[in-house]
C-alpha cells in the first residue's frame, strides 16, 4: 500500500507477488488413492498456506535491505485467513489484521506468571458481537479519509483477548468498528450498514493506524477488478502449462509498472497531462484511474517512431553466389 499524499488522499495499492492456487475438483469417477492425492493437493495450495509463502518471501525481500529488519510489516486480510493455519504460522517481526467472526468464543489472556497446573485461560469473555451491544465499553472517535471526504468513525478496543481455538494462548486486540452509514450523495444508498469485527496479533502499533490499514485494502479489490475488467487478466488463451501460469503473472507485473510509473511521474494527481473529462463529470477525481492511464499510454505508443528496418517479402527472390 502507498499513500503518496497524505492523508486527505486515496490509498494507492501495488501487487507484488503473483502466486497460483489451483483447487481442482475430485472427479466422480477417481479412484480411492486419486482421491487422497487430489485432496491432499488442495490441502497444500489452500489460500492460507500460499499467503504463508508469500509472507515469508517478503519478509526475506525485506530484512535484506538497509533498515528492513526493524521495520514492521503488517498484513491486512479478510475473514477467510482468520484460522489456524495462518495466524499461527506467521513469520517473525510480521503481524496480521484479519476480519473476524461475530460469534468467536473468546477467553482473558491469563500472563504466565499466574498460570496454575494446566490451566492456560482466563474467564470466557463475551463473543465480538455480545461486545458490539455492551454500553459499559464506550465508543472511541476516529476521523478518517473515504469516498473523497472526512468520516468520523466509532470503534471500540478489547485487549487482551485469546482465541483458544485458532490462536491458543497468545495474546490479542480485538477491534470493533460501528456501523458508518453514510450515503455519497443525497437519496443514494446507505453504505456500511453493518459493524466491522478486526482482530489482530499487534499488540504495539496504535490501533487508529490498524483501522487505516483495514480501510486501505479496498484498494486490493479495486485491483483486482481493474486486472480482470482492463488489463485481460485471466483471458489469455494459453494452452502450455507454463503459458497458463506467466500470462496472468506477467499481465500483473505490466500493471504493477504502471502503476508505480504514474505515482513518479505525476504524484498520483490526475493532471491536464490526461484526456479532458466529460461534460457530465462535475467533480474532477484526485487521481487518474487505470481507463485514464492506459489511455495516456495508447497515446504515446501511437507517436512512437517506427523502427528503421526493411523486410523482404519471401515471394522475392534471394540472390545467391
Amino acid at each position: 500500500m502507498r499513500q503518496p499524499r497524505g492523508i486527505a488522499h486515496p490509498w494507492r495499492a501495488i501487487p507484488l507477488s503473483f502466486d497460483l492456487a489451483p483447487t481442482p475438483k475430485v472427479p466422480r469417477r477417481a479412484s480411492a488413492a486419486e482421491q487422497t492425492t487430489i485432496k491432499e493437493f488442495r490441502k497444500q495450495h489452500r489460500l492460507s498456506v500460499v499467503a504463508l509463502a508469500q509472507l515469508g518471501r517478503w519478509r526475506a525481500q525485506l530484512d535484506q535491505i538497509p533498515g528492513g529488519p526493524e521495520r514492521r510489516l503488517i498484513d491486512v486480510v479478510d475473514g477467510s485467513y482468520a484460522n489456524r493455519t495462518f495466524l499461527r504460522n506467521l513469520p517473525p517481526r510480521t503481524q496480521a489484521v484479519a476480519r473476524f467472526r461475530k460469534d468467536a468464543k473468546l477467553r482473558a489472556y491469563l500472563p504466565p506468571d499466574q498460570r496454575r497446573g494446566a490451566r492456560k485461560y482466563g474467564i470466557p469473555l463475551p463473543t465480538p458481537a455480545e461486545y458490539l451491544r455492551l454500553e459499559t465499553i464506550g465508543w472511541q472517535s476516529l476521523p478518517v479519509w473515504i469516498a473523497g471526504q472526512w468520516h468520523t468513525l466509532h470503534y471500540k478496543l478489547i485487549e487482551p483477548v485469546c482465541w483458544p481455538k485458532a490462536t491458543g494462548d497468545r495474546p490479542l486486540r480485538l477491534i470493533i468498528i460501528k456501523a458508518a452509514g453514510y450515503r455519497l450523495r443525497k437519496g443514494s444508498k446507505l453504505l456500511y450498514r453493518d459493524p466491522a469485527f478486526l482482530i489482530t496479533t499487534d499488540l504495539t502499533t496504535p490501533v487508529q493506524e490498524l483501522i487505516a490499514a483495514y480501510l486501505a485494502r479496498w484498494e486490493i479489490e479495486v485491483n483486482f477488478r481493474d486486472e480482470k475488467t482492463l488489463i485481460g487478466v485471466g483471458r489469455a488463451q494459453g494452452r502450455h502449462p507454463q503459458s497458463v501460469a506467466r500470462a496472468p503473472q506477467f499481465l500483473v507485473a505490466c500493471y504493477a509498472a504502471l502503476l508505480w510509473a504514474e505515482i513518479q511521474v505525476f504524484g498520483d494527481q490526475r493532471t491536464e497531462a490526461f484526456a479532458s473529462l466529460p461534460l457530465w463529470r462535475n467533480q474532477k477525481p484526485v487521481r487518474p484511474s487505470t481507463r485514464d492511464l492506459l489511455r495516456l499510454l495508447q497515446k504515446e505508443a501511437a507517436g512512437y517512431a517506427p523502427l528503421n528496418k526493411t523486410y523482404k517479402s519471401r515471394s522475392e527472390p534471394v540472390m545467391r553466389n
